[in-house]
């Protein structure tokens, strides 16, 4: 599968976790708990693998530098809402509200810019290569969260 293939695949993984995340769902914690694992390794994959793979490009220069700056605000967005008590509603509605805008933006730049000039610029063999990466490197994590 091509790298931005399994970068969609995070996209709906994500808006599965989203339909359910509120805080008045019991399992919100929880909830709150997937949606960082998933995000953590969506945002490494983009940065460490993915972006630097388009470095060369300089139409994606200002795109990469966007696509960077909203995974650091996810981040921080996600400790926030990890260390805000469930009895602080109305900081956690607000952040909640920030992290669904940021990832609407977020997924839109990728799905209707970045990826399809991923697709152009870089070859078939090479997404390839970096979605087997990206896949081999789940399975890996998969299996050190199993032995924990």
């Amino acid at each position: 599968m091509k790298a931005t293939e399994e970068l969609l695949k995070d996209h709906k993984m994500v808006r599965k976790v989203l339909a359910d995340f509120h805080l008045s769902n019991p399992r919100f914690p929880q909830l709150l708990n997937t949606l960082t694992r998933i995000l953590k390794a969506h945002a490494w994959f983009e940065d460490v693998i993915f972006l630097p793979a388009l470095d060369r490009e300089p139409r994606l220069k200002r795109l990469d530098r966007q696509i960077s700056d909203e995974h650091k605000d996810l981040t921080a967005l996600l400790r926030e809402l990890h260390e805000t008590p469930l009895t602080e509603r109305p900081e956690l509605e607000f952040n909640l509200i920030q992290l669904r805008s940021i990832l609407e933006t977020h997924f839109k730049k990728e799905e209707d810019a970045l990826f399809p000039l991923a697709e152009r610029i870089l070859d078939s063999e090479g997404l390839l290569q970096m979605g087997d990466e990206m896949h081999r490197r789940r399975l890996e994590v998969r299996e050190l969260r199993s032995t924990e």
